[in-house]
């Protein structure tokens, strides 16, 4: 059964707003200009509301909504996006409208790092492996947050290693991004005699260790660490993002990227975040 053409725009509660949509269309543009060949046919907005779409609920490339473009169409252009890093480049221009927005710096001079093991799928079992301390066979999603929260970089790469080494390829592509950073909080996985002065030297940024007291019991609410997590707690109602279903782990990252962005434009528009 065809679906009405008369349907209206907003379908579906991840739909981009005329609003939202004003935002990302010159973002996305800039990002992935299309300058050869044939006039563009499809319709960008229903390409970024199917993708938004499967990145909310989590389900297949084949079963997108048949009111959306074709699957491979939708998947063309998401794959497209990922190889030349328009999805990282749409993160770091809504959060820095974010920022303006909120009577912040473009770019900030804080940040948070940490990480968070995923399960792997089958689709995923390239550059996967298993987290000991989690005892979880998988992936690890690597960010850097700035102080409201918002995802600076994201970096996925196997569970098996160890946060303080992956942190030697994380921090140099943060800093290409962000150079204003001063200071980044951590938590102790990232303690070492050589690591921290390495960032002192190499970026002329302070990285603090904020580390639980040892006398004190349970669970404990540390400065700053809670908004790295609480990131990953709002990142984690996308259900595309429950596991790692992504071949590539460029695509993991990008999945991330595009439920930051969603999130974030939800907040500049002040939409509810369904």
């Amino acid at each position: 059964m065809a679906w009405p053409k008369e349907i209206p725009f907003k379908r579906y509660p991840s739909d981009l707003t005329d609003e939202e949509w004003d935002i990302l269309k010159p973002i996305l543009e800039k990002a992935d200009p299309y300058t050869t060949g044939r006039p563009r046919q499809v319709d960008l907005r229903e390409v970024v509301n199917a993708i938004f779409y499967l990145n909310k609920t989590g389900c297949q490339w084949r079963y997108l909504p048949t009111d959306f473009p074709s699957y491979t169409l939708v998947s063309y252009y998401y794959h497209t996006w990922v190889d030349n890093n328009t999805w990282e480049q749409i993160n770091t221009a809504i959060r820095q409208q974010l920022r303006k927005e909120s009577g912040r710096n473009e770019n900030p001079s804080a940040g948070i790092i940490d990480s968070q093991t995923v399960k792997g799928t089958p689709e995923s079992a390239q550059e996967s492996g298993f987290d000991g301390g989690k005892l979880i066979k998988g992936r690890k999603r690597h960010i850097v947050v700035d102080t409201m929260g918002c995802p600076l970089i994201v970096r996925v790469h196997a569970a098996n290693i160890h946060d303080s080494r992956a942190a030697y390829k994380v921090l140099p592509a943060l800093f290409l991004l962000v150079s204003t950073l001063k200071i980044i909080g951590a938590d102790s996985a990232y303690k070492g005699q050589e690591f921290i002065p390495w960032v002192k030297k190499q970026f002329d940024c302070d990285f603090e260790v904020v580390e639980k007291k040892k006398t004190d019991k349970g669970f404990q609410v540390l400065p700053k660490r809670w908004i790295v997590e609480r990131t990953f707690a709002w990142l984690g109602r996308s259900r595309r993002l429950s596991k790692d279903y992504e071949r590539k782990t460029t695509s993991s990252a990008s999945q991330v990227y595009a439920a930051a962005s969603r999130l974030m434009l939800r907040q500049i528009c002040k939409q509810r975040a369904y």
